[in-house]
């Protein structure tokens, strides 16, 4: 076996260990999402966006009280008695691509027979069709003791300025009053990409911005090639430059890669 043949298959071991690994422990993590969206309001409009409810049962408990952030669980916003439906809403200023909200439940010791959602959905103001969109919906939630706060998560990748709870029943006996003690409101944030260097046998350097599961294809495919298997060529889909071409693709030759080397970021989020 010569030398390069030896550097080859060793520096494949290494790779596939330390890189392969980690993005298989990633991959079975947790998706990642932003800290909350809306800022702690001090009014109805203040400091920035606008909340709004279908009815308020007190200058005390605007909606606004739903996104204060406030730690007490004697606030929060609620609603003039239950009939259904009823709705609380946050404007963001500039549109914002939700996919995860959080409730918390805070009772009121002054407003008797004070409950929790049940079933609602999770919307978005359309503005191209003027329509409410449902996002999430979920039903028959169980009871929510003070205090306690569940996340839902769900699938979007549009960005709308408006959102809200459309609620159409609580918990409790089936009569009562409505509460929201805190609402949270989150975007997922990007996977993983990377820049993969390539470095051919004659000096040349490729590099490629690429996804992790194209990293991982790539990596795949260099493994089993040096294990004796598999095509001579791998291809890459360049999206850059295209000009008038319906499509570039550029191949690199197995035999021809000295090394290459992964260098993995996370996208901002705008």
């Amino acid at each position: 076996m010569n030398l390069k043949k030896i550097l080859l298959t060793t520096f494949s071991i290494l790779l596939s260990v330390s890189i392969v690994t980690l993005h298989y422990g990633k991959a079975s993590a947790a998706d990642v999402y932003t800290n909350d969206l809306i800022p702690t309001m001090t009014s109805n409009s203040t400091p920035s966006g606008r909340a709004s409810a279908s009815s308020e049962y007190s200058t005390t408990y605007q909606a606004y009280r739903a996104f204060n952030d406030a730690a007490s669980e004697s606030y929060g916003w609620v609603a003039n008695g239950f009939s259904s439906p009823q709705w609380l809403e946050y404007d963001f200023d500039t549109p914002k691509t939700i996919s995860k909200y959080t409730l918390k439940a805070e009772y009121p010791n002054e407003i008797p027979g004070a409950y929790m959602p049940k079933t609602w959905d999770f919307q978005a103001f359309d503005d191209t069709t003027s329509t409410w969109v449902t996002l999430d919906s979920r039903s028959n939630q169980p009871d929510w003791p003070a205090g306690t706060k569940r996340e839902f998560t769900f699938a979007n990748t549009k960005a709308y300025s408006k959102y809200r709870l459309y609620i159409t029943a609580i918990t409790g006996p089936g009569s009562g009053v409505l509460v929201v003690g805190e609402v949270e409101m989150m975007s997922k944030v990007p996977s993983g990409r990377a820049i993969i260097t390539i470095t051919m046998v004659n000096g040349l350097e490729k590099e490629y911005d690429l996804s992790m599961d194209e990293v991982n294809s790539f990596i795949a495919w260099y493994d089993a090639k040096a294990a004796g298997t598999g095509p001579a060529k791998y291809a890459f889909t360049k999206t850059w430059n295209k000009g008038p071409f319906k499509a570039r693709t550029e191949y690199v030759i197995f035999d021809k890669i000295l090394t290459f080397n992964v260098d993995e970021y996370n996208p901002i989020t705008p």
